[in-house]
C-alpha cells in the first residue's frame, strides 16, 4: 500500500501561508474570519478547478486535484497530528469543492480513522465528510463514531445526511459544521444554501466522538473501498476548529454563468435560434456550471416562449426532459438609435445578454411549497403602459433602458425550465417567457423579433400568438410521433403480415344474400336483412302463447339467475333455446319442443326433491304458471332469436337530419353553417337538381333524400373522418373504458396519472388498435406528464395492477373480473388466481396476494346457507404471471411479441393477435354500439350476460376490423355508410330494435351535449386553467396542470374535496355541474362502458337556470349569435340561418311565424351605430390571482368568491345591437337551446 504523507506546498498549507497568499484559492475576498487548521489548495495541481470569471472567488489559472476512485492509488493520506484532533464541545467545520465525474454509492470526501489498520481498526472514524449518491444528486454527510466509556457504554456510529442534495455535475462547494457533544446544533452547506438533515444511525447524540493517532484521508475512506472513494476533481479541502462564521461560510459560493457559448454565425438571419439542453444539467434549481450538451435546435420568429417541442420515446410516448432543462434563444438584431424599454419575464431562473454582457435576469423560483403566501404579495408588479400585459401567474418580471446604437447587436436568452421544491421536481413549464421592448417614444411593447413579424405584448396580442404557436407546436408534435412510429415499421409490417396469413388460412364469413324486398346497401344491410326475414319467419309460427311477454318474464323472475354465464347451475343454461335444447349436465333436453312430460325442465319444477327441484329456494311456480309452461311446450316452445315488435324498416333519414347525426356521431359537435352549406351543395351537385323553398326566397336547398345524394353523404363521412376533433369526441368514452382519473390535487384512491394526453395523440394519430393497445399495456414513457405509464398508476391501491387487470379484460376482451378482485367470481368464470395472473403479467412480478384483498370466509360460518363466494387463494399466495384466457387464444400467439421475454409484451400481443377472434369482435362492437344505439353483444363489456343478436354479422365485422389493419375509422365507415346506421329515427321508440329497423332516439354523450351548445352558439369555451397550482410552487407528484380547456373532455374533477371555497374553480364548476347532470363522472375510480343517462329533474333545469344557461343566451361580443345577427340580411333568412346554425334543421311553419314575430318589431333598427356605443373605460389593474400557494389566506377566500359572483353574471352584453331586441333574441335563443334536440340524436 502506498502511504501520501503531504509536506510540500502542492497539497498542504497552513494557516499563516493561507493568510498571506494573496493569490490564493477561494480567498481572494470575503475572508473566513476563522482560519483552517488545515487546508489543501491544490496549487501544483495541474487539473482546472473552479475559475474566475465563473467562479470569481478564484484566480482564473486555479488548478484542483483528480481523484480516480481508486482508494488505494490516488486518495491523500495525511499522519495525524494534535491540529486534526477534535474531541467533546470541540466544534469542527469541514468544507470542500467538489466536481463530480461518475457518483456512485457513498464517497468519502475527507475522513479520520477507519482506515482498517492493524493498529486502529475499522470502526475508529473519527469524523468524515461524505456525499451519498442518489437519482436527483448527492446528499452531504457527517460520520463519526463515538468513544466507548470505560466500565460504560460501548462506541456506536452516528450518522446524518442532508435533506437537499448537491448537483452530480459542476463544481460546487459544500459543508458541514457540527459541535461534538451539541447534536442539535449541527448544520449543513450546499452551494451557500443552509440544509436540515437527518440522523439515521445512531441519532443525535451528546457523546464524545473517537480521538486517536490514525491518519486523515482524503478521497477515500472505510479501507479504502472503491465503493467509499471518490471520482472527479477536489478543490479547497479544509478543516476548521471553533465557531465559524456562518455568513461567510454561505458566501463562499459565488457562482456567475458564463456567457452563452454560441456564435453568431450559426443564427440564421431574421431567426431566434432557440436550442434545448438536458445532458449536463444538474439535478438541483441550480445553473450548470459547465455548458450544457445541446440536444435539439429549431428556430422561431420572436422572443416569446410558452411552450417547447413534446419529448417522445420509444414509440412515440410522452417522455420528460430532464428538470430543470436549458432553453438558449439567439438572434442578431438592430436596435434603431435611441433610448428603449426592455422587459423580461420568466418562470425560471433566466439571463438575457446583449453582446455578451448580462443586462437583465430573473431568479430562482421560492423553494417553499406551502400554501401560506399572502394575496397582498402580488400588489407590486409592472404597470409600464396603457396596453401593458400584466404578469400571469408564477412568473417573474424585470425591465431597464437600453441605448440603441442602430448596429446589429447579438441577443442571447437562458432559462432554466423546471426547478425543484427541496428534494422533488417541480412541473418543468415555461410559463410566459418572453422578451418584449417599447421603442423610444411609444408606451406599447411588442415582442423582440430579428424578423418582420410584429406581435403586439398586449392581452389581445398574446392570445392570438398563443393560439397559432399551441396549432405549431401541435404539428410538430404531430410529426415527432410519426417519426418514432416509423422506427418500428418493421415490425408492424410483420404483424400484418400474420393477420393476413391468418386470414388466408381461416373460413371466411359468407355474406348472405338480400332478401326480397330490401333496399340495396353495402355487406351490413345484408346481414341485417337477413336477421329481419328469419326472425319474421319465426314471428308467424306463433302459438297461443307469447314468449317474450309470456314466458321470459317468468324464465327472468324464476331461472335465470342460477341458469346463465360459464357458471350456469348443472351446466343448464335457460338464455337461448339452443342451450335449453342442450340440456344439463345429467338430465338431458331441458326442453323438448312438443313433449312437456319429457322436458327436464318440467319435471324439475313439479319435483318435491329438495336436491331436484326448481327452483330450489324461494317461491315455487304457481300452477297457472306452470300450465303456461306446458302448453308452451305443447304447442311447439316457439322461441324467437330476437322479440320482433318492429318489423318494418323507417325511410332513410332526410339529408340535413343525417348530416347532423353523423356529424355528432363522428366529431362531437353539430355542423357549422359553412359545413351545412358545403354538403348541401354538394347534394345539389350530386342529384343534379335542386328544389327551393318560396318562404326562402331561394335560399333553402332542398333536404330531402334520394338515392342521389349517397356519394354526397359517402364524401361528408369521410371528411369527418379525417377531421382532427374525432379524437377529442371519443375521448369521453376511453377516459371511462379506461378509468382516467388523474387529481389535480393530491392524489386519492385510485387516481391516475393523466394519460389522457397519450389518449388523445392516439386518437388523432389513428393508431391502430393492436398497437393502441400494445402501447397502453407496456406502459411506458412519462407518468405525470400525460404518457400511458399514467395507465399503471392507482394510488393507494394494495394491488394496482390487479385494478388494471380487471380494466383491460372488461376493455378489449369483454371479460368482466370485478368480483375476481377478493374472491372467485359467484356468477362469471372468472377466478381470483385468473385476475392476479392477469395482473402479475402486467406488473412483469409475480404478485403476493395481500390480506386485503381477499374476503375473510370466517364470517361466514355461521350462516345457515352456503356462501354464494368462494375463496380460493388463501392471503400470501404468490402468483406467477399466466395468460388465463386460453380460450380465447393459447400462449403460442406471444410469439409475435417485439420482447418475447417481457410479460406485457407478451399480453398486449395475445390480446390483439388475429387469432384471438375476441378482440377484434370486442372492439368491432364497442364502436358498433356507439353508433347504432346498442351493442350487437349487450353489454359490451361483459359478454357472459350477453349473447350476440347477429353472430355471423360481429364475426365478419372482427374479421374486417382484422382486414383493415385494426382500423377503427375505415370499421367506422363501413356501419356510417350503412342504410342500417342512415335511418330515420322511430321517435316512439324507447331504445333501439335489436333487429336495426330503426334507431331510437340515442341519448348524447353528456360531453357532446356541452360541446355543442358552446360550438353551435359559437360562444368561446373559456374557463379556468385546470389547475390548481397555477403559479407552479408545488412539487410535480403532488400538482400536475391539465392545461386551457377547449373540450369537455379536457376537464376533471376540481379535486376539493375539503371545500375549501379558496380552491373552487367556479368556471370549471359551473360546466362540470352541467355534465355530472348528464352522467358525466369527474372521477372514475372504476370504469364503465355505459354511463348512467337517465333523464332526470337536473338536466333542464341546469341548462334553463344554470351558469351555462347565462352564458350561452347572453348576446355578448364574443358570441356567435351576436356575429349572426349583425350582419345584413332579411329577417326571413336570418331566422333560417338560426335554426341551421343551432339545430341542422328549418323552422316548422308555426315557429317561423312564432319568432317572426317576436322579432319584427325594431329588426331593421338593431343594430347600434359607433356613436351609440358607450366606451367602458377602467382604472387598469392586475387581477389578483388564488393558487396553492396562498389559498390559506383568508383573502384567497374573497378573490374566489368575487370570481364565482362574475362566474355567474356573464359576460357583459353587447352594446352593438339595440338592448331590447337584443333581449328578445335572447329570448329566442333561451327557448332553441332549451329543446329536447340538444339531448338526442336525431
Amino acid at each position: 500500500m502506498t502511504r501520501y504523507v503531504l509536506l510540500s506546498t502542492l497539497f498542504l498549507t497552513s494557516a499563516s501561508i493561507a493568510q498571506n497568499d494573496s493569490n490564493a484559492g477561494n480567498d481572494v475576498s470575503d475572508k473566513p474570519k476563522l482560519a483552517p487548521v488545515m487546508q489543501w489548495r491544490f496549487d501544483d495541481a495541474t487539473e482546472p478547478g473552479p475559475r474566475a470569471p465563473t467562479f470569481p472567488g478564484f484566480a482564473a489559472t486555479n488548478t484542483a486535484m483528480l481523484f480516480t476512485g481508486d482508494g488505494k492509488k490516488s486518495a491523500v493520506e495525511v499522519k495525524d497530528s494534535e491540529a486534526l484532533r477534535f474531541g467533546l464541545n470541540d466544534t469542527i467545520t469541514l468544507e470542500a469543492w467538489v466536481k463530480p465525474a461518475n457518483l456512485t454509492g457513498a464517497p468519502y470526501i475527507i475522513g479520520k480513522g477507519r482506515l482498517g489498520t492493524k493498529e486502529f481498526g475499522a470502526n475508529n472514524q473519527n469524523y468524515a465528510l461524505r456525499l451519498q449518491a442518489g437519482k436527483d444528486g448527492a446528499q452531504i454527510g457527517f460520520l463519526f463514531a463515538s468513544a466507548s466509556v470505560p466500565g460504560g457504554e460501548k462506541g456506536e456510529w452516528h450518522r446524518w445526511w442532508s435533506k437537499a442534495t448537491m448537483p452530480n455535475t459542476g463544481w460546487h462547494h459544500i459543508a458541514v459544521t457540527y459541535t461534538f457533544g451539541k447534536p442539535k446544533g449541527i448544520k449543513g452547506y450546499i452551494d451557500g444554501r443552509e440544509t436540515d438533515g437527518d440522523w439515521d444511525i445512531g441519532g443525535a447524540t451528546d457523546r464524545a466522538p473517537v480521538t486517536d493517532g490514525d491518519a486523515l484521508l482524503i478521497g477515500s475512506g472505510y479501507t479504502r473501498a472503491a465503493t467509499h472513494s471518490f471520482n472527479g476533481w477536489l478543490d479547497d479541502v479544509a478543516i476548521y476548529r471553533g465557531p465559524i462564521d456562518l455568513d461567510s461560510l454561505k458566501s463562499r459560493y459565488r457562482f456567475v454563468p458564463p456567457p452563452p457559448p454560441i456564435a453568431k454565425k450559426d443564427v440564421p438571419a431574421g431567426r431566434v435560434l432557440v436550442q434545448l439542453a438536458e445532458e449536463g444539467m444538474p439535478n438541483a434549481s441550480a445553473w450548470p456550471s459547465e455548458p450544457p450538451k445541446v440536444g435539439e435546435t429549431y428556430t422561431e420568429d420572436v422572443f416569446g416562449f410558452l411552450d417547447v417541442p413534446q419529448k417522445y420515446v420509444d414509440t412515440g410516448v410522452r417522455g420528460e426532459r430532464h428538470v430543470p432543462f436549458l432553453l438558449r434563444a439567439a438572434a442578431s438584431m438592430t436596435f434603431p438609435k435611441g433610448k428603449h424599454r426592455l422587459l423580461l419575464r420568466a418562470r425560471g431562473a433566466t439571463n438575457l445578454y446583449i453582446d455578451g454582457k448580462n443586462v437583465l435576469n430573473t431568479p430562482f423560483p421560492p423553494n417553499d411549497s406551502d400554501g401560506h403566501h399572502l394575496v397582498a404579495d402580488q400588489k407590486d408588479y409592472l404597470d409600464l403602459g396603457p396596453d401593458f400585459r400584466f404578469v400571469p401567474p408564477g412568473n417573474r418580471e424585470t425591465w431597464c433602458e437600453i441605448i440603441g446604437t442602430g448596429k446589429p447587436q447579438f441577443i442571447v436568452l437562458e432559462t432554466l425550465v423546471g426547478s425543484y421544491a427541496g428534494k422533488a421536481v417541480r412541473r418543468p413549464e415555461l410559463g410566459e417567457t418572453i422578451v418584449a421592448w417599447s421603442p423610444e417614444g411609444s408606451e406599447s411593447w411588442k415582442l423582440l423579433t430579428p424578423g418582420k413579424r410584429e406581435v403586439p405584448y398586449t392581452d389581445a396580442g398574446w392570445a392570438a400568438y398563443e393560439s397559432e404557436r399551441t396549432a405549431h407546436y401541435d404539428q410538430v408534435n404531430t410529426k415527432a410521433r410519426a417519426a418514432m412510429r416509423a422506427q418500428f415499421d418493421g415490425y408492424w409490417t410483420k404483424r400484418r403480415d400474420a393477420a393476413k396469413q391468418w386470414l388466408a388460412k381461416s373460413e371466411e364469413v359468407k355474406v348472405p344474400e338480400l332478401p326480397k324486398g330490401f333496399p340495396k346497401g353495402n355487406a351490413i344491410d345484408n346481414f341485417i336483412a337477413a336477421k329481419i326475414a328469419i326472425v319474421s319467419e319465426q314471428a308467424t309460427h306463433k302459438g297461443s302463447i307469447d314468449f317474450f311477454k309470456d314466458v321470459q318474464p317468468l324464465f327472468e323472475s324464476k331461472c335465470i339467475e342460477c341458469h346463465r354465464g360459464a357458471k350456469a347451475k348443472g351446466g343448464l343454461k335457460l338464455d337461448a333455446l339452443a342451450d335449453a335444447l342442450k340440456g344439463g349436465e345429467s338430465d338431458g333436453a331441458a326442453i323438448e319442443p312438443g313433449k312437456p312430460k319429457h322436458s327436464a325442465l318440467l319435471t324439475r319444477i313439479l319435483s318435491d326433491d329438495e336436491d331436484d327441484m326448481m327452483p330450489p329456494k324461494g317461491e315455487r311456480l304457481s300452477k297457472d304458471q306452470v300450465a303456461l309452461l306446458t302448453k308452451w311446450i305443447e304447442e311447439g316452445a316457439n322461441w324467437p332469436e330476437i322479440k320482433a315488435d318492429h318489423l318494418t324498416l323507417t325511410q332513410p333519414a332526410d339529408d340535413l337530419t343525417f348530416l347532423r347525426r353523423v356529424t355528432l356521431d363522428t366529431v362531437g359537435v353539430p355542423p357549422s353553417l359553412e359545413e351545412i352549406e358545403s354538403f348541401l351543395a354538394d347534394v345539389k351537385q350530386s342529384s343534379q337538381s335542386s328544389v327551393l323553398s318560396p318562404q326562402s326566397k331561394g335560399q333553402k336547398l332542398s333536404t330531402e333524400h334520394s338515392p342521389l345524394s349517397t356519394s354526397a353523404r359517402s364524401r361528408v363521412i369521410d371528411k369527418l373522418l379525417s377531421d382532427s376533433r374525432w379524437a377529442d369526441h371519443w375521448m369521453g368514452y376511453w377516459q371511462d373504458v379506461l378509468a382516467e382519473n388523474p387529481n389535480i390535487l393530491n392524489p386519492t384512491l385510485n387516481n391516475t396519472g393523466p394519460f389522457r394526453w397519450w389518449l388523445h395523440e392516439s386518437l388523432k394519430d389513428n393508431k391502430p388498435m393492436d398497437f393502441f393497445v400494445t402501447e397502453l399495456l407496456r406502459q411506458k414513457g412519462s407518468e405525470r406528464l400525460g404518457g400511458p405509464a399514467g395507465f399503471a398508476t392507482a394510488s393507494q391501491n394494495d394491488v394496482p395492477m390487479a385494478a388494471k387487470g380487471t380494466i383491460v379484460s372488461a376493455a378489449f376482451l369483454g371479460v368482466e373480473m370485478k368480483c375476481a378482485r377478493c374472491h372467485d367470481s359467484p356468477t362469471n368464470k372468472s377466478m381470483q388466481e385468473d385476475l392476479f395472473q392477469l395482473a402479475a403479467m402486467l406488473g412483469s412480478k409475480e404478485i403476493e396476494l395481500p390480506l386485503t384483498s381477499s374476503v375473510n370466509m370466517d364470517r361466514f360460518k355461521t350462516l345457515t346457507r352456503k356462501p354464494l363466494i368462494t375463496v380460493s387463494l388463501k392471503p400470501g399466495t404468490k402468483v406467477q404471471a399466466k395468460w388465463p384466457f386460453a380460450e380465447f387464444c393459447d400462449e403460442s400467439a406471444a410469439s409475435l411479441a417485439s420482447d418475447p421475454k417481457d410479460s406485457r409484451d407478451q399480453l398486449a400481443t395475445m390480446i390483439t393477435a388475429p387469432q384471438n377472434e375476441r378482440f377484434a369482435q370486442v372492439i368491432a362492437n364497442r364502436i358498433w354500439s356507439r353508433f347504432m344505439g346498442r351493442g350487437i353483444v349487450e353489454p359490451v363489456d361483459d359478454w357472459e350476460k350477453g349473447k350476440p343478436t347477429h353472430p355471423e354479422l360481429l364475426k365478419w365485422l372482427g374479421r374486417e376490423f382484422v382486414r383493415g389493419g385494426y382500423d377503427m375509422k375505415k370499421l367506422a365507415r363501413l356501419i356510417l355508410t350503412s342504410n342500417a346506421y342512415q335511418r330515420a329515427t322511430d321517435t316512439e321508440l324507447k331504445e333501439t330494435s335489436p333487429l336495426y329497423t330503426s334507431p331510437a332516439p340515442r341519448r348524447l354523450y353528456a360531453e357532446q351535449i356541452v360541446d355543442s351548445l358552446f360550438a353551435a352558439t359559437g360562444k368561446p369555451f373559456h374557463t379556468e386553467e385546470v389547475c390548481l397550482d397555477i403559479d407552479n410552487t408545488r412539487d410535480l407528484k403532488n400538482a400536475i396542470h391539465l392545461g386551457k380547456p377547449h373540450r369537455s373532455w379536457m376537464l376533471t374533477s376540481t379535486s376539493n374535496e375539503r371545500d375549501r371555497p379558496s380552491l373552487n374553480l367556479p368556471r370549471i364548476q359551473a360546466v362540470t355541474d352541467v355534465l355530472g347532470a348528464f352522467g358525466w363522472r369527474g372521477s372514475r375510480q372504476d370504469p364503465t362502458s355505459k354511463r348512467d343517462a337517465d333523464p332526470n329533474v337536473l338536466q333542464p333545469a341546469i341548462l334553463s337556470n344554470g351558469t351555462v344557461g347565462i352564458w350561452l343566451t347572453r348576446l355578448s361580443d364574443d358570441h356567435g349569435v351576436t356575429q349572426l345577427a349583425l350582419k345584413k340580411q332579411p329577417m326571413d333568412q336570418f331566422i333560417d340561418q338560426l335554426f341551421l346554425k343551432l339545430l341542422t334543421r328549418h323552422p316548422s311553419a308555426e315557429e317561423r311565424e312564432l319568432y317572426t314575430k317576436h322579432l319584427s318589431e325594431g329588426y331593421d333598427t338593431r343594430l347600434n351605430h359607433q356613436s351609440q356605443i358607450i366606451s367602458h373605460k377602467s382604472t387598469r389593474t392586475r387581477t389578483p390571482y388564488v393558487s396553492w400557494s396562498n389559498h390559506l389566506d383568508a383573502e384567497a377566500t374573497n378573490v374566489r368568491m368575487a370570481q364565482e359572483a362574475a362566474a355567474r353574471a356573464g359576460d357583459k352584453p353587447t352594446d352593438r345591437l339595440n338592448a331590447d331586441w337584443r333581449q328578445r333574441l335572447e329570448d329566442i335563443l333561451w327557448a332553441m337551446l332549451n329543446a329536447p334536440e340538444w339531448a338526442f340524436s336525431p
